[in-house]
């Protein structure tokens, strides 16, 4: 007679995808409200002037009117759009360049041990916290071509004061010289440190092969510098694009619309000329144009820098 034995009890195993989908969920218990937060000030805000963009809005009806993209239409269509996209093209890039190079120049002096160090890097540091306001009403007054202390200085040494923010020929190369002042003392802060993380052996290496300081820093330390410089020069291009206080409180576009970068068309067309919708329109084609900016610069990274 056989016996038949029973089998031990086997547990019963989940599928593989429940564990996953705990930790999903777990993950997203931790998340919700940085979303909600998030989705309450970025992504709201941005569906509702995508919406505004296809509307007649002029911020005193109720309930405006869909209009299709007649907006976008007068977009393309004006004159002062593209006048302004070329202008904030030109600011952009003068700021941005201008920023890489001193901010990096400004970075080596920062790390150079000398007695001087902490007052050249509170020097340094010191506009970015400065407000615009403040920023404004004192380069008013050192470019003031009648009695601005930069044109006496000029015609002490017998040159001739130009208009700076009064003349279309200076203005924007005026309010690139006050931005670049205010702005370069963050890319120098993380170029300072970017430095501090490039390993002294490297360059060590280099001096015993006989290289000199300009060619361990032009071979050496600046190839390494390449990811902190995407950054920079990333972070610097968004923020020229978006940038209008500055104009606002310099020049207010002028002379002759010689400053008038996008964000300032944008800002007058909404809240001094009260056309909502089509303000909504021209944000959107800077958002777009920033997006293309941000997806060209992965691409650009990806491919050209290398972090060892």
């Amino acid at each position: 007679m056989t016996t038949v034995k029973a089998l031990p009890h086997q547990p019963k195993t989940l599928p593989l995808y429940v564990p996953q989908f705990r930790s999903f969920l777990g993950a997203m218990a931790y998340l919700l409200p940085a979303l909600l937060v998030f989705s309450l000030f970025t992504y709201y805000p941005l569906a509702r002037v995508i919406y505004l963009s296809f509307t007649d809005s002029d911020m005193l009806k109720s309930s405006p009117s869909f209009i299709g993209l007649h907006n976008y239409q007068q977009m393309v269509g004006s004159r002062e759009f593209w006048s302004s996209l070329w202008i904030t093209a030109l600011f952009a890039l003068g700021v941005t360049i201008l920023e890489v190079v001193l901010g990096m120049a400004l970075a080596f002096l920062m790390s150079a041990r000398t007695r001087l160090q902490g007052l050249l890097r509170g020097a340094v540091f010191t506009p970015v916290v400065v407000s615009i306001a403040a920023t404004a009403v004192v380069w008013h007054y050192l470019l003031n071509p009648a009695s601005g202390p930069v044109n006496r200085l000029l015609e002490a040494i017998g040159l001739p004061g130009p208009g700076w923010l009064s003349d279309p020929r200076t203005a924007l190369a005026s309010v690139i010289l006050v931005a670049v002042w205010k702005g370069v003392g963050l890319p120098a802060v993380l170029f300072l440190s970017g430095l501090q993380a490039i390993s002294r052996e490297l360059e060590e290496a280099a001096a015993i092969d006989g290289a000199t300081r300009a060619q361990i820093a032009r071979h050496v330390t600046v190839p390494l510098l390449a990811p902190t410089t995407m950054v920079v020069f990333f972070i610097s291009l968004v923020g020229t694009f978006q940038s209008y206080g500055l104009v606002l409180l310099l020049t207010q576009g002028g002379p002759a619309g010689s400053t008038n970068l996008l964000g300032y068309h944008i800002y007058q067309n909404a809240f001094s000329f009260f056309q909502m919708g089509f303000a909504s329109a021209l944000s959107v084609a800077l958002f777009l144009l920033l997006m293309l900016l941000g997806f060209l610069h992965l691409r650009v990274a990806e491919r050209r820098v290398h972090y060892q």
